[in-house]
């Protein structure tokens, strides 16, 4: 096996991931190698490596966890996916709040605006 290698992996039966929730693709499951006889890592990715607006280089291309940071990178199966589910709800939660706090600050301006 050559150094670097990732392979990918079937997702198990009953196991469910939740989406990108970055960009809403369908992510996938993956297993990471260094080198051969080293233990391998297991990770799920997005699935999105297209352009995304102003990306210019094959580094930055596509969805920001096309290619996660190392925190992802788990020992099992299970954990990987594990850990991309709290993620992913734990950012779609994030997201939903601060939209809502932007959404009452906008709300208030129109109707500063239209009262004043």
């Amino acid at each position: 096996m050559s150094s670097d290698e990732y392979t990918k992996l079937t997702i198990p039966d009953g196991a469910h991931i939740e989406a990108c929730p970055c960009c809403g693709s369908t992510p996938e499951l993956w297993q990471y190698q260094v080198s051969e006889g080293e233990a391998a890592s297991k990770a799920v990715m997005c699935t999105n490596n297209e352009r995304i607006g102003p990306q210019d280089g094959v580094a930055d291309e596509g969805c920001p966890l096309y290619m996660p940071s190392q925190g992802f990178y788990r020992a099992t199966i299970r954990e990987a996916i594990k850990y991309w589910n709290e993620y992913a709800k734990a950012l779609m939660k994030q997201q939903r709040q601060n939209r809502w706090k932007t959404a009452q600050f906008l709300r208030a301006q129109t109707a500063q605006q239209a009262g004043g």
